[in-house]
């Protein structure tokens, strides 16, 4: 049986826009916080904070294309999937249980784009500027 697609419909995070344009550093997880380190423009840092993640994954942006022409840079990077996207499709496993609306789904978009699900909202935590550089 196909899996029927449905369009992706995401909305920013409204926190992300400090960032206009990012690189993702460094992602690490420790069994109970997921943090991915980004860099902005001007060499400011910031790390978008993930407590308690019920699952992640990173895929090449090419396996996301029919995120591109709307969820993408310059758009912003930071997105709440409200549908269409890993959440929906794993809810047509027949094995896969989740409550409805305990999970949400956020897709933070770069070369590898980092799809996460979770029950609350990430924290974006700004680090400043490069203390090397000033």
């Amino acid at each position: 049986m196909e899996t029927p697609f449905i369009p992706p419909h995401c909305r920013l995070v409204p926190e992300s826009q400090r960032y206009r344009r990012k690189v993702v550093r460094d992602l690490r997880y420790d069994g109970e916080t997921l943090t991915v380190a980004i860099q902005g423009l001007g060499f400011s840092y910031a790390k978008v904070v993930f407590r308690d993640p019920s699952g992640f994954r990173v895929l090449d942006e090419l396996d996301l294309r029919e995120f591109w022409s709307t969820y993408s840079e310059p758009n912003g990077w930071l997105w709440e999937v409200v549908r269409g996207g890993w959440h929906d499709l794993e809810r047509t496993r027949p094995s896969y249980w989740c409550e409805d609306g305990a999970l949400r789904e956020y897709l933070l978009i770069d070369d590898k784009c980092v799809s996460v699900l979770c029950a609350d909202p990430p924290e974006i935590i700004d680090l400043g500027t490069d203390p090397i550089r000033n």
